[in-house]
Order: structure tokens, then C-alpha cells, then sequence
């Protein structure tokens, strides 16, 4: 009834301003955050939703903080469920005893190293050894290699980009000091017997530092392909991986049963002669018995200094012309025999060598020539070049 009494415009500015009031209070509490989740704009409902978004709040604090704990229990076990592993593969582990052979070299007595882990940081000296890695596909225990100066010119390992070069190509493990050896953590050092030498990294450098030796069986003078089985079969019980070995000297042999398949029985009866030349121009360093002379056999020649009881050898070159080969076998380095073969052409003693007339001058890679994942098709290669009509 009060409202009857009052003037129209009156009537009409109260209204106006009592919803521009309430307009400006809303405005006020969107802006700090009170109108949420659906409460409504009364002033009497605002400390309800107020309390209901403390409680929420609160809900997801505690839903939070159950979640983190959850996380940190579930990173926990899962720590605890890769350490068990880690224990599992250990003790797994079977315990792998080999004989350094430092006798044969004159690097003092024999002895028996064991291996009660799987090395994790393995260095290889040259081409040769690094491809026994990459062959087993070991590449992720390496640490690094040297090419030295015979490389491996055929073999085509992705991995050869992923594991560091230690010096440029060219430079043997002799050009790194012990203290760069050290560096690389290494665990596992693979390399000819001369690098195991005093005045490279012998063996009380070796102990010292935590570095197991290994220098392969097949860098005997008297090696075969068995001693490269050997070696294969080694290492592959050193790094869990001997299914993969077993595969690969199967491989091997294969290759070698088909080329002795292709060649037949009178080839080997009655091979050509080979002058497997290295390197050397005052006198020639060759290839005599060892692993070079059984892949120069297994490819049906036979060298002509092999009565040599070693695998290399500098005879002089009178005795090459005395022996004259049918053949000569340039042992490719780098890639490139161009200038090897340019100096046996011209070379006072070898130019009238009747291979050299004949034009029967051949290469093979000087890494695999000494025992490595190629020697297989190395043979296969030779053979291919001293026997193309049976190929």
C-alpha cells in the first residue's frame, strides 16, 4: 500500500537503483572470484558457495597429495623393480675366465683374467677390432675406437657414426696417452698385443685403471679361421651375446663352404701363388702364415714365403723374384692401391715379375686379411679375383 503513495518517478528511480546496486555487486564479486560453479549472486548464498569451494578446494588438495604419494610409491617400486633387474642380470652373469696369452709376444708370463660382469665401456684399436663390435652389435658398450692406418674398406656398419673416433683416422692407439685411455672410462681395451706393451698400456696401467686386456686369438702366427670362431665364441660369452655369435661364425662358415664348392678339390690340390704385398719399398713386409695365409688358402692360392712360421714377415725382395708369384695381392688400406700398384710396376725388382706383365695384380682389405668380421667374404673376394671363370 506504502508504494501507492509515492510519485511515479520516484517509484521509477528506486528501482533503478536498486538494480544498478545489485548489478555493481555481482560485477564486484565475479571480479574476486565469488561467483563460481554455479552459486548464485544472493549475498546470503555467498559464504555457502564460499564453503563449498573451501571443501572443494580442499577435496583436491587432499585428491593431490594421494596422487603425488601414489606417484612416489609407484616410482619407488618400480626403482626397486629395475634394481632387482640390474641384481637378476648380475647374478645371472656367468663368470667368463680366458688366458692372456702374454708369452707369445715376450709381455712376461701368462694369466688368467675373469670376467664376473659385462663390460660397459670397451675401447677397440683399429678397424679390426672395432668390427668384431659392431658385428655383434655391441656398439652401445663401446666408449670409442682408432681406425689406425689399415682400415676396413668393405665392411658397411651404420654404427661406425655413432661410436667416437678417439683420433683421426690414420693414427694408431700408440698416438693416445694413458691419461685419454683413462678418460673414456674404459673397461675393456681389445687391440693387437703390442698395444698391451709397456710403453703403450700394459698390463700394471691396465690393472691399475680398472681395464680388462683382450687381444684376440686369431693375432697369432699360427691362427686359422678357428681361432676366429674362437674369438667370436669369446666375446660373445664376455658380452651375453653368444646366440648372436653362433650366428655369425655360421655365417662364416657358409661363405667358406661355398666358395670351397665353387673352386672343387683340384684348385686346392694345386694353387696359384700369391705375393700378398703389405707394404715397404727397401724391403717388402708380407704375409705369410697366421690368419692372411689360411684366407689366401681357403681362396686357393697359397703364399709364396708360407714356409715362414709367421704371420708377417720383411723378407727381401731378391728372395720375390726367386719365388716369382703367378699372382701378387696388394693389402688395401685406405681404399685406394693405386700407388702400391704404380710402385710394383715401376720398382726395379718387381717390374719384370711375370704377375706383374700379366697384369695379375689383386687387392684384398688389409683389415680383414688379419682376422676380423670380414675375413669370410674376404676369401670369397680373392677368390672371385684369382678364379673369375668359377664365379
Amino acid at each position: 500500500m506504502f508504494l501507492h503513495h509515492i510519485p511515479a518517478w520516484v517509484y521509477r528511480k528506486l528501482i533503478f537503483t536498486h538494480f544498478q546496486h545489485q548489478e555493481e555487486n555481482n560485477y564486484e564479486k565475479q571480479e574476486t572470484g565469488n561467483i563460481h560453479d554455479g552459486c548464485l549472486h544472493d549475498d546470503s548464498l555467498v559464504a555457502g558457495c564460499g564453503a563449498k569451494n573451501a571443501d572443494t578446494a580442499s577435496k583436491a588438495e587432499t585428491a593431490a597429495e594421494s596422487s603425488t604419494e601414489e606417484s612416489k610409491q609407484a616410482e619407488t617400486e618400480e626403482s626397486k623393480a629395475d634394481e632387482a633387474k640390474t641384481d637378476g642380470a648380475e647374478e645371472a652373469y656367468k663368470p667368463v675366465t680366458i688366458t692372456l696369452n702374454l708369452q707369445r709376444s715376450g709381455l712376461g708370463e701368462n694369466v688368467e683374467y675373469t670376467f664376473t660382469k659385462k663390460p660397459s665401456a670397451v675401447v677397440a684399436s683399429g678397424d679390426q677390432m672395432a668390427d668384431f663390435f659392431f658385428d655383434l652389435g655391441l656398439e652401445d658398450q663401446m666408449v670409442g675406437y682408432t681406425k689406425g692406418s689399415c682400415w676396413s674398406t668393405v665392411s658397411q656398419y651404420p654404427a661406425r657414426d655413432k661410436v667416437p673416433q678417439l683420433l683421426e683416422a690414420g693414427k694408431g692407439i700408440s698416438n693416445l696417452s694413458k691419461e685419454e685411455l683413462a678418460a673414456t672410462g674404459c673397461d675393456f681395451l681389445m687391440g693387437w698385443d703390442s698395444v698391451f706393451s709397456d710403453k703403450n698400456f700394459g698390463k700394471e696401467f691396465c690393472d691399475a685403471n680398472g681395464i680388462a686386456m683382450y687381444f684376440p686369438y686369431v693375432c697369432s702366427d699360427q691362427a686359422t679361421f678357428e681361432d676366429l670362431y674362437k674369438d667370436y665364441e669369446t666375446l660373445g660369452k664376455i658380452f651375453q651375446v653368444e646366440d648372436v655369435a653362433s650366428e655369425k661364425i655360421q655365417a662364416m662358415k657358409d661363405t667358406l663352404q661355398e666358395v670351397k664348392d665353387t673352386l672343387g678339390e683340384d684348385v686346392y690340390q694345386n694353387p696359384v701363388t700369391v705375393f700378398a704385398y703389405d707394404s715397404g719399398e727397401d724391403a717388402p713386409f708380407t704375409a705369410c702364415q697366421g690368419m692372411p695365409g689360411d684366407i689366401i688358402k681357403l681362396a686357393g692360392g697359397i703364399s709364396i714365403f708360407d714356409d715362414i712360421e709367421a704371420g708377417w714377415a720383411t723378407p727381401s725382395w731378391e728372395e720375390v723374384v726367386e719365388r716369382d708369384p703367378d699372382v701378387i695381392l696388394i693389402l688395401d688400406y685406405t681404399g685406394d692401391i693405386s700407388e702400391k700398384k704404380n710402385f710394383l710396376e715401376t720398382n726395379e725388382f718387381t717390374k719384370d715379375l711375370r704377375a706383374v706383365k700379366e697384369g695379375k695384380i689383386y687387392s684384398a682389405c688389409c683389415s680383414d686379411m688379419q682376422g676380423s668380421a670380414g675375413s669370410a667374404e674376404a676369401v670369397k673376394e680373392i677368390a672371385k679375383q684369382l678364379y673369375p671363370d668359377k664365379f
